[in-house]
């Protein structure tokens, strides 16, 4: 035999010829029923669905305000590129763009087309006045190069925003 089982026999033996208080029983009768009926007046689970509920509508709309907008790591603000005729809807819009883009992109692309973008919004903003027309003879001829060259970096990335990309 185990010492287990030789151990459990005995214990069985000591607590077999133990006798209790019979007030005894009565405590412990009364204690656990005094707790069951604690139990049975709260609702712990009820309660935690509802603080969760609560947490849940409360920090949804606080993290969709207090997230930043990929486009205003081009831009810098919606009240900058409203100087250059650009209304808040064509803001939202971009901003769109920029989101789809970021969900089709892989990371590595993703980083590359924002720094691209970056460097061709800056040559926009620099050829457009407060009515939101371009002037691309505002431009030295590098910079007109530049413009182009970014144009082409960048027409990949567009397709596969678009979903037209061959693969």
């Amino acid at each position: 035999m185990s010492i287990d089982k030789e151990l459990r026999e005995v214990l069985h033996q000591v607590a077999d010829s133990m006798h209790c208080p019979p007030d005894l029983y009565g405590r412990v009768r009364q204690s656990y029923q005094h707790y069951m009926n604690e139990e049975r007046g709260r609702s712990p689970m009820k309660k935690r669905i509802l603080v969760g509920i609560v947490a849940v509508a409360i920090l949804i709309p606080s993290v969709a305000l207090a997230a930043s907008y990929l486009a205003d790591d081009i831009f810098g603000s919606s009240t900058d590129i409203e100087q250059h005729g650009v209304s808040q809807e064509e803001y939202q819009a971009i901003e769109g763009m920029l989101q789809a883009a970021k969900g089709k992109l892989k990371e590595e692309e993703f980083k590359e087309y924002m720094e691209l973008t970056k460097q061709i919004v800056q040559l926009k903003l620099k050829i457009t006045d407060k009515n939101g027309v371009t002037h691309e003879e505002k431009l030295t001829k590098e910079e007109q190069q530049q413009f182009k060259q970014l144009g082409s970096k960048l027409a990949p990335y567009f397709d596969k925003i678009k979903g037209t990309a061959k693969p």
